[in-house]
């Protein structure tokens, strides 16, 4: 497959301060595609600093807060004048459990940055983007494919990224803008941990009797994650290269085992998959 030239092109990749997205800065520096990397602290950008890069640019970006977006497409807009845009909304938060043991903060806070803060970075950097035939590149998951019980607010978001990349992929074809979605399954970063820990907190903070109605599922899930094989960040990376730099890309892109396995679900009649699903956990 042919790819696209690196000349003059520039990214921003928002959520670059750990996990994917600080992968994805450090490859695309090293094959020569200028970075602005999102992050909300000074100290995220410094850690990024601390890796040989040639040309990488930390930049104070908060997806929930839009005087930070828009201070941000003033710097890039004044500093990449002529160059070719292209974006990649990385920033995401995951949000594991029964809907009726979920915090309503933890919910909006999940809604805030998966979905209002894309659809906000997204729309704020439209004109650099399509100004010179820029991509545009989403962070989704397989829980966007399918809708698993133990994660309906976070597959409500990334349900919401796969329609929204949908809906754009045509309404910026007139422009030659391409637009991918990335699906991504189980990554080994320290994002595990923090699930873990939120499942850890979510249990304490729940009525005892609310929760053991629950257990089951609950339990079947953790084991599912703990279990799921895993891929590095790095490889993840490699692939969001890809829409980037293919000369025609995939709407679509399948990062791990696990995303694959979301892909085959999503095959099944909505009916038999849930009978299928009942079944494995409450068998």
């Amino acid at each position: 497959m042919k790819n696209r030239s690196l000349n003059n092109q520039t990214v921003l990749i928002t959520g670059a301060s750990s996990g994917i997205g600080f992968a994805t800065a450090i490859y695309f520096d090293n094959i020569g595609i200028k970075v602005y990397a999102g992050v909300r602290k000074e100290s995220d950008g410094e850690r990024l600093k601390e890796h040989e890069i040639n040309n990488i640019t930390p930049v104070i970006l908060d997806v929930c807060d839009y005087p930070s977006i828009q201070r941000a497409f003033d710097l890039i807009k004044k500093k990449e004048e002529g160059t070719i845009f292209n974006l990649i909304n990385n920033a995401g938060l995951s949000l594991n459990g029964p809907l009726e043991l979920m915090d309503q903060n933890d919910i909006q806070k999940l809604i805030d940055v998966n979905v209002t803060g894309l659809l906000t970075v997204t729309r704020t950097f439209l004109p650099l983007i399509r100004e010179k035939m820029g991509r545009l590149v989403n962070i989704s998951s397989g829980h966007g494919l399918v809708a698993v019980p133990d994660k309906s607010v976070y597959a409500a978001s990334k349900f919401a990224v796969q329609a929204v990349s949908e809906s754009l992929r045509v309404e910026l074809m007139p422009f030659g803008v391409f637009v991918s979605n990335i699906v991504v399954g189980k990554i080994n970063t320290n994002v595990l941990g923090k699930i873990m820990a939120e499942r850890q907190k979510m249990t304490e903070q729940t009525n005892y009797e609310v929760y053991e109605l629950y257990r089951t599922q609950i339990e079947y899930f953790d084991r599912e994650v703990k279990n799921l094989p895993s891929i590095e960040a790095s490889e993840a990376a490699e692939m969001i290269s890809r829409a980037l730099t293919d000369e025609k890309p995939k709407m679509q892109y399948l990062v791990g085992p696990g995303a694959k396995k979301m892909k085959i679900l999503a095959l099944f009649p909505p009916k038999m998959r849930g009978k299928m699903l009942y079944k494995a956990i409450f068998k």
